[in-house]
C-alpha cells in the first residue's frame, strides 16, 4: 500500500493537531494554560516541538473559529510564517489575536 505526500502531510497535520496540548501542558495540574494570555514573545521564546505544538494547537483553534476541518497545509506554513515574523517585530502583541487577525 502505498501513501501519497499529501496523504502523509494530512496525518501527520492530524496527529500534530491532535496531541498539540500535550507539549504546552505544565507537569503542574494546577497550572492551568491559555491561549490568550500568551504574547508573541511567549511564542517565539519556545523552542523546538513546544513551539510547533503551540503553532499547530493555535492553527486548530483558528479552524475550529471557522468552522471547517479543511485546510491546505501551504496555507498554514505561509500564516505560521507570516506569524513568526510578525511577531519578531511586535514582541508585545497578543499572540492568539494576532494569529487569528493573519488568518483572515
Amino acid at each position: 500500500m502505498s501513501i501519497s505526500l499529501k496523504n502523509l502531510m494530512t496525518v501527520a497535520a492530524t496527529a500534530t493537531l491532535l496531541f498539540s496540548g500535550l507539549a504546552i501542558a505544565s507537569e503542574d495540574p494546577n497550572d492551568d494554560r491559555d491561549l490568550n494570555t500568551f504574547q508573541c514573545k511567549d511564542i517565539m521564546r519556545l523552542s523546538g516541538s513546544e513551539r510547533e505544538n503551540t503553532l499547530a494547537l493555535a492553527h486548530g483553534f483558528r479552524l475550529g473559529k471557522m468552522n471547517t476541518t479543511k485546510y491546505e497545509i501551504e496555507d498554514l506554513a505561509d500564516l505560521t510564517d507570516r506569524f513568526i515574523d510578525y511577531c519578531l517585530d511586535n514582541p508585545d502583541d497578543k499572540a492568539l489575536e494576532t494569529f487569528l487577525k493573519l488568518g483572515k
